[in-house]
């Protein structure tokens, strides 16, 4: 799917998709964190995760947003694995953002322009170049990250923050709390809570919930009802699911799922 969208600033909390998405801010300054680590884009960047990364963003000012994006499902590319072995191959919360001036030198920006050329007046050819696009985008990026890896500063410099997503991440759907989790890395609930929130500026406590609930809005998406599964994105009952699903959402289950369904 490829879109060309000019918004108003507003912030978007964490949440996962079930696509590869890349996206070429033509106009706007924000902040992205992809799995803790915090990027500032600006005109001319690129930006890049997997359906299996936490991602948010927000802007330091008010701004007009402008961007095209491409979502890759995974699906759609059964047909040419070597791109979605590409795709894939970052380490999750690495090498997520393409400056402009790496944008450029590869020629990312033009492979857009070609997208968003063919994808105005759609013709029976569109799909295919579309597709090669897509390929070519994935190679470029690919020999980008073999030759010339963008540096960046991280928020989430700390071993042991890393590790606590890390641990959430692959734990998230049992019975862990704050205690479990800080026994795990050999700490004091207080001093890995202290840490995390000096690294993160969120709570390990609200990492998990929204962890959870992301996992929960996925499940929804996927055509799945609230009620059958809670339990296996790590809550206990139903009634703390709910509770925990308006706090983070701003809406409950169904009504997420009304609004999905009329989205789609």
């Amino acid at each position: 799917m490829y879109s060309f969208n000019t918004t108003e600033s507003c912030s978007f909390d964490s949440h996962l998709h079930k696509c590869y998405e890349i996206i070429h801010i033509i106009h706007g300054q924000m902040m992205y964190t992809v799995e803790g680590n915090e990027y500032s884009l600006s005109d001319g960047d690129i930006i890049m995760t997997t359906h299996g990364e936490l991602h948010s963003f927000s802007f330091p000012k008010k701004c007009e947003y402008q961007r095209e994006f491409i979502h890759v499902y995974p699906g759609f590319l059964e047909r040419t694995p070597g791109t979605a072995a590409v795709l894939e191959s970052r380490e999750p919360g690495k090498y997520n953002h393409i400056p402009a001036d790496k944008a450029e030198k590869y020629g990312l920006d033009k492979i857009f322009e070609d997208i968003h050329a063919n994808c105005v007046k759609p013709t029976e050819e569109t799909d295919i170049i579309v597709l090669a696009n897509i390929m070519l985008l994935a190679a470029r990026v690919h020999r980008m990250l073999n030759e010339d890896a963008p540096k960046y500063p991280e928020v989430t410099s700390s071993a042991k923050a890393n590790f606590i997503y890390r641990y959430i991440d692959i734990h998230y759907m049992e019975d862990i709390s704050v205690d479990s989790i800080a026994t795990a890395m050999t700490m004091s609930p207080t001093s890995a809570q202290r840490l995390f929130k000096k690294e993160t500026g969120m709570s390990i406590k609200v990492y998990l919930m929204l962890r959870r609930v992301t996992a929960a809005k996925n499940l929804i998406m996927e055509g799945q009802n609230a009620t059958d599964i809670f339990t296996e994105c790590g809550f206990r009952d139903y009634s703390t699911f709910y509770r925990a699903f308006i706090k983070y959402v701003g809406m409950t289950p169904s009504e997420f799922k009304h609004m999905y369904d009329g989205r789609k």
